[in-house]
């Protein structure tokens, strides 16, 4: 049987702002912005006490929590913490999957006692971060996840075979993976408010509800999840991509992101000693439409400035809730190994 762990950073965003400014600690933190436009992005738990909450547009988080403190996202920041982490955990296992910045799943398995190895990630992301996390340990991912959220923050719940189904009972059906609004809307219209509720629906009811994710979400609800961890796709394609805890709708917030990951894939084709021409960046809006736009480099490129003409080029009023940055084109190493001293600089400083 499977060991899965999912592990989730509490209040990531705002943990990482009361961890850089000791004053703010106990304090109701906002992030997401200093005016009015835009949503929260992560709040404290002291913020959560007024109804604060994340994706909440931040003129009515003001309203809810009018002494908060509303803070800028300093992305680039967050992005330092995550990787701090990531570094502790990858030392127990290589099969990992990364789920933004602030959550991941681990794959336990060849652990005889996983209980043990969650207990030492835990202490060792409090001390060598200083950030507090949420374990949750059980035989799939989707368990796994609803393990980790039950009692945050510094949380580690086991849920094991036996203890499943009286784990899922009385929970509300927004809980299981894959139900979201519209889903848990069109659910409560048929008097099905939990995941006991739910059960009373069969396999073919779910299906003409849900199409092809019925029958996920069908056994999801019953302790069943078949789903792989996928570990580390985006370093085989040579791009990186993070799916946001908050849609963006500003040009400048997008860009703060694209930007962080252009540095990391830079690194990625560093290590690996090959040359881009063409640079891509994705975008995923909030309605889960997706776009690419692409541009290619005939010489030694500042990728950078390439990448802001490719920003210039969207509409971020719809929401952005993914973003993607990647390398593609290769030339050989050897044919212009003398262009890789300039290929990697930033702002034009090597």
């Amino acid at each position: 049987m499977k060991k899965i762990m999912h592990m989730d950073i509490d209040a990531f965003f705002a943990s990482v702002e009361q961890l850089d400014r000791p004053e703010l600690r106990g304090k109701p933190v906002i992030v997401g912005g200093t005016g009015n436009r835009g949503v929260v992005s992560t709040c404290s738990y002291e913020a959560r006490k007024f109804g604060v909450r994340s994706a909440m547009p931040v003129a009515l988080a003001r309203k809810k929590c009018p002494r908060g403190i509303f803070l800028p996202v300093r992305y680039a920041r967050y992005v330092e913490k995550s990787a701090e982490v990531r570094e502790i955990f990858s030392a127990y296992t290589e099969r990992f999957q990364t789920v933004g910045l602030d959550e991941a799943y681990l794959d336990v398995t060849h652990y005889e006692n996983a209980v043990p190895i969650a207990r030492e990630i835990k202490r060792r992301v409090r001390k060598e971060t200083g950030l507090t996390c949420s374990i949750g340990l059980s035989y799939n991912m989707s368990l796994a996840k609803i393990a980790s959220d039950l009692k945050k923050p510094d949380a580690f719940v086991i849920i094991r075979p036996e203890q499943a189904l009286d784990v899922l009972r009385p929970l509300p059906i927004g809980t299981i993976s894959g139900v979201g609004k519209k889903s848990q809307e069109l659910l409560a219209k048929k008097g099905i408010h939990t995941v006991e509720d739910f059960w009373r629906l069969s396999l073919d009811e779910v299906v003409q509800l849900f199409g092809k994710m019925g029958r996920s979400l069908y056994g999801r609800a019953r302790g069943e999840d078949h789903r792989e961890i996928e570990t580390d796709r985006s370093r085989k394609s040579q791009s990186r991509e993070t799916t946001l805890p908050f849609d963006l709708y500003e040009r400048e917030a997008v860009a703060e992101v694209a930007y962080s990951l252009l540095q990391e894939v830079e690194e990625d084709i560093r290590q690996e000693g090959i040359i881009p021409r063409t640079i891509t960046l994705k975008i995923k809006y909030a309605d889960f439409t997706q776009r690419t736009k692409q541009h290619k480099a005939e010489f030694v490129a500042d990728w950078k400035e390439y990448l802001d003409d490719l920003l210039d080029a969207f509409d971020y009023s719809a929401g952005v809730r993914l973003v993607g940055v990647g390398f593609s084109n290769f030339a050989e190493p050897q044919a212009e190994r003398y262009e890789q001293l300039s290929l990697f600089s930033w702002n034009g400083k090597t």
